[in-house]
C-alpha cells in the first residue's frame, strides 16, 4: 500500500481474518536510502518472468518511483536504480501498471503523471502542472528503458492526470488504457500495433470462490518461457482493471501450457496446447466453456 509522506505497508495475510504489516522487514517500506515516501500509485506484476510478483510504486516530484523486486523468500529488493527506472524525478506520479504492451511476453511499466499545484507553472523549478506520460519497455534482462517519446501522442500529450485503468476495451488483442484528467475529459489510449505479436486473453469464473475470481492465479508456458499473473482489484489510483488476464505470446501460435490455481480451495488446473489470438473463459470445475 503506497502511503503519502510515510513509510508504506505491506500487510501479510494470516490465513485467520487478520493482517500483519512486514513491510519493514520485507524491504518495501521505505526508498533505497530509507527514506519515506510520498507514495500514490501501485502496479503488481512478475516482470522479469522468475514467478514472483514485484512491486512498482509511484511517488511525489523530487524523488524517483519505486521498483521492488521480490526475491522469493519474502523479501524485496529495491532495483530503482538498477533496473533504469530512476531517471524520472520530476514529475508527481500517480496511476501506473505492469503491461505488455507489444505482446512479446515481458511486462512493461506505464506512469500516469500530473502535478497538484497549478501555480507550479509560474515558478522556473523544472516541473510543470501538466506532463506527458512515461512507458519503459522491458529489456528482458531486468532493465527498463524510457520509450514514451516514441509511443505517440496519447503518451507525449501534456495533462494533469491521476487514475489509469488497463484493459483491452475493443478487444482486438492488445492492451488499452485510460486515464482520468483533472478539468478535462479522461483521455482513451488505444493502443495501436501491439496485436502485431500474438496474446491470449483469460477470463475467469469462481463457482467455489468468489465469483470474479479475484486472487486467482494463473500460469501461461511457452517453452522454457513461463508468465503469471494475478486477478487483483484496486490496483492503479482510484481504478479498477479488466479482470480478463492478458498474455503476450510473442511468435507462438499456441500456449503450451494454462495453469490456473484458484483461490480458497488451492486446487490446480492445467490445459495443454491452447490456441493463441483468442478469449477464453475457463470456470472453476469446468474447464475451458468458451473460446
Amino acid at each position: 500500500m503506497a502511503v503519502d509522506s510515510e513509510a508504506s505497508i505491506l500487510f501479510h495475510n494470516n490465513h485467520d481474518g487478520t493482517f500483519t504489516d512486514i513491510a519493514m522487514i520485507a524491504g518495501c517500506a521505505y526508498s533505497e536510502n530509507g527514506h519515506e515516501q510520498a507514495g500514490m500509485g501501485v502496479g503488481v506484476g512478475d516482470y522479469d518472468c522468475d514467478g514472483w510478483l514485484d512491486i512498482f510504486k509511484t511517488n511525489f516530484a523530487d524523488d524517483t518511483c519505486n521498483l521492488y523486486h521480490n526475491n522469493g523468500d519474502g523479501t524485496f529488493s529495491d532495483v530503482t536504480f538498477s533496473s533504469g527506472i530512476g531517471i524520472n524525478n520530476r514529475y508527481v506520479a500517480w496511476g501506473c501498471g505492469f503491461i505488455d504492451y507489444d505482446n512479446d511476453g515481458w511486462q512493461d511499466l506505464i506512469q500516469i503523471n500530473g502535478h497538484v499545484y497549478p501555480q507550479i507553472d509560474a515558478h522556473d523549478i523544472g516541473q510543470a502542472y501538466k506532463n506527458h506520460r512515461l512507458v519503459y519497455k522491458n529489456l528482458r534482462n531486468g532493465q527498463f528503458k524510457d520509450v514514451s517519446s516514441e509511443m505517440g501522442p496519447g503518451i507525449t500529450e501534456r495533462y494533469s492526470s491521476r487514475g489509469a485503468a488497463f484493459g483491452d476495451y475493443d478487444n482486438d488483442g492488445d492492451i488499452d488504457v485510460v486515464i482520468l484528467n483533472m478539468g478535462e475529459t479522461p483521455s482513451l489510449l488505444r493502443n495501436d500495433g501491439g496485436n502485431k505479436q500474438n496474446w491470449i486473453k483469460i477470463k475467469l469464473i469462481g463457482t467455489k470462490c468468489n465469483r470474479t475470481a479475484i486472487g486467482a492465479r494463473v500460469r501461461v508456458v511457452i517453452g522454457t518461457h513461463s508468465q503469471i499473473d494475478e486477478v487483483h482489484s484496486g490496483s492503479s489510483v482510484m481504478s479498477q482493471g479488466d479482470l480478463r488476464l492478458h498474455f503476450g505470446l510473442g511468435k507462438s501460435e499456441f500456449v503450451d501450457l494454462i495453469e490456473v490455481k484458484w483461490p480458497t480451495t488451492q486446487k490446480l488446473e492445467r490445459f495443454t496446447k491452447v490456441k493463441a489470438n483468442q478469449i477464453i473463459t475457463i470456470r472453476e470445475g469446468s474447464g475451458i466453456i468458451k473460446s
